[in-house]
């Protein structure tokens, strides 16, 4: 709990080449010969500590007895570079780099936000202000460079098999003149846009809902596709605190979370009721 997941790519092959192995009844040391590395490289292979080299993955699977389809779509796998867009921006920190490349793989992200409009739904000026905030901003060029991440982010909304974005974000997002009214104004008008898109599930948590699961936190959700046949993963939560992300996989503690998310779902306003309060705050706040 805690340290960044391996990707689904590399946890995908990790698990299929481990149940190949004991299905096989070859013992991992009797393994690790053969494919000239040592025990401990495999445990980290099927741990999925590490990336798994296509040579290695190429022998084993033959070892094990996999079937050439079987063999030659986990090369394939293993030949996916496992660095991203975003590993060419040295101003984010590791860990997001790790919640970015999850992010970049999930096909639903649930994400309850308690303060300040959900990322992947901010304007470039309203990131630009929310970020040059933080105490630990940096120059203008790392800001810059956060910025563009975010942005690169949202491209998942509008591309074309597009992220499932569910979102609950407290009222008191839209109050808060992040930036100025202009650029208040830009944002809830983009929140209006957003909220017509079919894989977006937009809902303002009102004031009058009063107490909720989560006051003063914000949390993530993901899930993932299944990349082989019979090879699927849980869900993964993600809450953000000062210096990082604590990662939860444990079954009853994703489940734990994806409770509460339905429970402010609930409490929510309806995504019809979320488009005139938003459309109501702009135009009273403003505009004008």
């Amino acid at each position: 709990m805690g340290q960044s997941p391996a990707g689904v790519t590399r946890r995908t092959i990790a698990r299929v080449m481990k149940r190949a192995r004991l299905r096989a009844g070859i013992k991992s040391g009797t393994a690790a010969q053969h494919a000239d590395i040592s025990p401990g490289t495999l445990t980290k292979y099927e741990k999925a500590e590490n990336p798994w080299p296509v040579p290695v993955v190429y022998v084993l699977s033959e070892f094990y007895g996999l079937s050439v389809e079987d063999r030659d779509r986990l090369v394939a796998l293993a030949r996916q570079k496992e660095l991203g867009w975003w590993h060419r921006h040295q101003e984010i920190p590791e860990w997001f780099e790790s919640y970015v490349g999850l992010e970049a793989e999930a096909h639903t992200v649930s994400n309850y936000e308690d303060g300040v409009i959900p990322g992947l739904l901010q304007t470039e000026e309203y990131a630009r202000a929310i970020l040059a905030a933080d105490i630990d901003a940096g120059s203008d060029e790392q800001v810059e460079g956060h910025v563009t991440v975010r942005m690169q982010r949202q491209k998942r909304i509008t591309e074309e098999t597009p992220l499932q974005f569910d979102t609950v974000f407290n009222e008191s997002a839209l109050y808060r003149a992040v930036g100025g009214a202009e650029i208040m104004s830009e944002q809830l008008g983009h929140l209006l846009e957003c909220a017509e898109l079919p894989n977006v599930d937009l809902r303002v948590l009102p004031f009058e809902a009063g107490a909720h699961p989560v006051t003063g936190s914000s949390f993530v959700l993901m899930q993932f596709p299944d990349l082989l046949d019979n090879v699927s993963f849980e869900d993964i939560a993600l809450i953000e605190y000062r210096t990082g992300a604590l990662y939860l996989e444990k079954d009853q503690e994703v489940d734990l979370f994806a409770r509460i998310f339905q429970r402010l779902q609930s409490q929510a306003l309806s995504q019809e009721e979320s488009v005139k309060r938003i459309q109501r705050i702009r135009s009273e706040r403003f505009e004008g």
